[in-house]
């Protein structure tokens, strides 16, 4: 892979532009990738919420879980993944950061013997992660990351690393953690950046934010949603809770 005009190519690499866009980075702003997973039932899901003027988000990159790369945004451009968002004194991420989405439903409800995603789709066990997130101290059920997926997404960030001179790589758990909980533990992320800024380190002192929930999530709004997938049309619905939302 390579970068030529702030965009990528390469093998498996497509294009599709979103219109959910700010203006340029200014000038030494861009320092930061961060790392959401799509909480969707596959990368077009994404994308194409991603691309839709009503939903007003987007993102540079969506990683499919086979390892195919989608840009939809230019990495000269800001982008709108981040939201509310703080870290070491900053605020408003997205006017520093290429938000990189990747393609996995995330959290799992284990549910009469079966571990469901929030719009309804059963995950065989191997596939199944149980682990406590970082700003959690119970642990839970979360879809595991393909490693070919995983690996795509190093690469991408490598190339970010030495293209843009990035000096941090964060999970958006990190920069909203009062609503956020992607990528989550089965994302290898402290792993990726020691690899790659190993001046970083996972001792370094980091904002804490440690949870001690025990009482479930309550829900409060429930709307519908269409994902397409391949010839299929599935109408599932969007959850939001008290601690964030489900899905895109």
């Amino acid at each position: 892979m390579r970068i030529g005009d702030h965009r990528l190519s390469g093998a498996d690499v497509h294009h599709v532009d979103s219109p959910n866009r700010g203006g340029p980075f200014k000038p030494g702003d861009l320092d930061t990738i961060i790392i959401h997973y799509t909480a969707g039932a596959n990368a077009q899901s994404a994308i194409d919420t991603l691309c839709d003027t009503e939903r007003k988000v987007s993102a540079h990159l969506v990683v499919a879980d086979d390892g195919t790369i989608t840009q939809l945004l230019p990495f000269d451009i800001v982008g709108w993944h981040a939201g509310k968002s703080t870290w070491q004194g900053r605020s408003g991420l997205n006017d520093y950061s290429i938000g990189i989405e990747v393609d996995n439903p995330g959290r799992l409800q284990h549910r009469d013997g079966e571990y469901l995603s929030w719009f309804g789709r059963a995950y065989p066990e191997e596939e199944v992660v149980e682990a406590a997130h970082r700003n959690e101290s119970a642990s839970s059920y979360w879809h595991s990351f393909q490693q070919a997926q995983v690996a795509v997404v190093e690469q991408l960030c490598a190339l970010l690393v030495h293209h843009y001179g990035i000096s941090q790589i964060l999970g958006h758990e990190e920069i909203a953690p009062d609503r956020k909980d992607d990528p989550g533990p089965a994302f290898p992320l402290d792993e990726l950046r020691d690899r790659l800024l190993p001046q970083s380190g996972t001792d370094l002192e980091r904002p804490a934010f440690r949870s001690t929930r025990t009482d479930p999530m309550k829900i409060t709004a429930i709307k519908p949603i269409l994902v397409r997938e391949g010839t299929h049309n599935y109408g599932f619905v969007k959850v939001e809770t008290d601690s964030g939302m489900y899905g895109l």
